[in-house]
């Protein structure tokens, strides 16, 4: 059994860009992962969920 845990929203821009939302960012600090300006992320589908992480 999965849980699951809303960190929070972020919005569409016009040229379809999305920003890094704090939480998210804290989330990976948490784990030890640092992520910067610059850094690329993938995104990937596992067991239909949108999954983000460091490339």
């Amino acid at each position: 059994m999965s849980s699951e845990q809303i960190l929070g929203t972020t919005t569409v821009t016009q040229r379809w860009r999305i920003s890094l939302i704090k939480a998210v960012r804290e989330e990976f600090e948490d784990a030890g992962v640092e992520v910067e300006e610059g850094d690329r992320l993938v995104f990937k589908k596992r067991d239909g969920q949108i999954v983000i992480e460091p490339a």
